[in-house]
């Protein structure tokens, strides 16, 4: 074969891998279809599944167009902060496609879903759709709109609930409304407490008060209205004093609200998303809820809910590295072989398949569980296992998008680092910001730990895997789920122990035991899907993903070297 032949090979080779890709990322996620389905039931699924199938065409095809061309340098959002006669606007400018794709997104009503109860379960299926292009760019709108929307409906006056929820909840994008959420400030990061942002009442308005200071990291800052914290004149200082406030950008006029943006930051990461630094100069805002439950609310709907968008928007990066690195690696050939006939690629894939197949599986576990709870009556923040989870599950969801995206870049080779070759360099530059966003990893450790030290909380989780792994019948799946719970029982003495050391000490060991207990809940979650699965599926991979995941992320000391049948488990997982 000539030199010229075996340059279009190549060629060719690529565009094959570029025609195999899905075209539709529902349709593609057995994984997805049938856990949403065990846990929202079929019927319900049934209800929705065109919402789904639509979306997942859309992110394959329009979206994912979309999201490359955005996030060039000379598409990205931009401030234009006065209009032509001098007038202070404060506008941010963005690309057409911005809002092409925004259409598309609203109109799947991932949020206005959330104006029925017990369908953030849903919500989440949608969101992780999107997020498989990344920021899309609207992510970020979506989690910090559905923490509004959470909030309003919990702690809002009623003239909140009858004006602004119907905007909120709007699946048409030119009249939708989205929210925010600011609370970092310069001098405490993600240390709230030290919150300098000061609010005065309006005596003329009861419930209105102006908020003046500055915040520091305004994601989405074009919103319609900012979710605030500001310390009322005179509130004790911590987060005790912290009152929690709705603005919105602009006055009925359409003037700023005392609102003004000092600049968008250039981020690493999630660039098509507006971020900025923000004055707030007596802009007008409205009390949300009871001024002593603030930082409460604040944290416990609208926090939580960003971190289990965090941990969905983590999930959909990794579905997409998989395949994106699992159609190359079919069809790409060198030394004379396809990348996906190698051992080492084949390892590589397993692991990104299984990662994401766990991060999916325990993201949809918790909106499933805030379901039941708000269904029931309870405050989803009150419960020991949803609180505990959601804080684990965006840790682990993030910490895991990062190697699997760069495992990814490594099957693609040099092809992978290439900007307009694949979304992965883009995918791997949001991943930082995700682990970030909404509380860094030390300070998620840091509330663990002191939600187990106070309350003991981490035995809702371990109490948790326990039941799930006693529910766990098929026999086929009786030695991992023996290797699972003795695993458990290890784990809890583990923090037992840690738990009775020196504080500092226990600051120290608290995340590597963390990630250990967020490894056991997950493998318990794939072994009780598994079982599931087995009753209607013989052929599932899920009894394989689960042996994978136990053996490589659980078993204290396993060596694939050392196991004769590792290989064929690989296979298993990728066939």
């Amino acid at each position: 074969m000539g030199s010229l032949s075996l340059v279009e090979r190549g060629r060719s080779l690529l565009r094959r891998w570029e025609e195999s890709k899905p075209t539709n990322f529902y349709e593609d996620d057995q994984h997805l279809q049938r856990t949403l389905a065990f846990r929202v039931g079929r019927p319900r699924l049934a209800e929705v599944e065109p919402l789904l199938r639509q979306a997942g065409a859309d992110s394959a095809g329009p979206v994912n167009r979309a999201s490359a061309l955005l996030d060039r340098p000379e598409n990205l959002p931009r401030l234009e902060p006065w209009n032509g006669i001098g007038e202070r606007t404060e506008e941010v400018v963005f690309h057409p496609a911005h809002h092409e794709v925004g259409r598309l997104v609203w109109r799947s009503r991932v949020l206005s879903l959330l104006g029925e109860p017990g369908t953030v379960a849903l919500h989440a299926a949608l969101a992780y759709l999107w997020a498989q292009n990344g920021e899309v760019p609207h992510g970020c709108a979506v989690a910090c709109t559905a923490g509004l929307i959470k909030a309003i409906q919990r702690c809002g006056s009623d003239w909140m609930r009858r004006e602004w929820l119907p905007r909120l909840l709007d699946p048409d994008y030119d009249r939708r409304w989205h929210g925010a959420q600011f609370l970092t400030e310069v001098q405490g990061g993600s240390d709230v407490g030290a919150n300098a942002c000061v609010a005065r009442p309006i005596s003329s308005e009861p419930g209105a008060w102006r908020l003046s200071g500055e915040k520091w990291f305004c994601s989405n800052v074009s919103a319609d209205l900012y979710a605030v914290s500001a310390r009322p004149e005179g509130a004790p200082e911590g987060t005790k004093g912290i009152g929690l406030f709705v603005v919105p950008r602009r006055r009925a006029d359409g003037r700023p609200n005392g609102v003004f943006i000092r600049r968008l930051k250039q981020k690493l990461g999630t660039r098509t998303l507006p971020t900025a630094e923000v004055d707030f100069q007596d802009a007008v805002g409205y009390q949300l809820g009871a001024l002593e439950e603030g930082f409460r609310v604040m944290l416990g709907v609208i926090i939580n809910t960003s971190r289990l968008g965090v941990a969905l928007g983590s999930c959909g990066i990794m579905r997409r590295a998989f395949v994106e690195a699992l159609h190359y690696a079919r069809v790409r050939e060198a030394f004379g072989r396809r990348l996906i006939e190698f051992p080492a690629v084949r390892e590589q894939l397993a692991e990104m398949r299984v990662l994401g197949v766990a991060g999916l599986s325990f993201t949809l576990f918790l909106a499933a569980l805030e379901d039941r709870l708000t269904l029931a009556g309870a405050h989803p923040e009150d419960d020991p296992l949803f609180r505990i989870g959601v804080n684990m599950g965006k840790y682990v969801c993030s910490v895991d998008a990062g190697l699997v995206v760069h495992h990814g870049i490594e099957i693609l080779g040099g092809n992978g680092t290439i900007e307009d070759f694949s979304p992965l360099p883009r995918l791997y530059r949001e991943v930082p910001v995700q682990e970030s966003w909404e509380g860094p990893h030390n300070t998620m450790m840091a509330q663990i730990l002191r939600d187990a030290l106070r309350s003991k909380m981490h035995d809702a989780l371990l109490g948790q895997a326990e039941d799930l792994l006693l529910g766990v019948k098929h026999p086929a799946l009786a030695t991992p789920r023996e290797a699972a719970a003795a695993a458990l029982q290890e784990g809890r003495e583990r923090f037992q122990r840690l738990l009775r050391r020196d504080p500092e000490a226990a600051a120290i060991g608290i995340r590597r035991l963390v990630h250990r207990m967020a490894r056991i809940f997950q493998a318990s979650l794939l072994l009780e899907e598994a079982d599931h699965d087995l009753a209607a599926n013989p052929s599932t991979r899920l009894p394989a993903i689960a042996q994978f995941f136990l053996s490589r992320y659980v078993v204290a000391g396993y060596d694939p070297a050392e196991d004769s049948g590792y290989g064929n488990l690989v296979s298993q997982v990728l066939e």
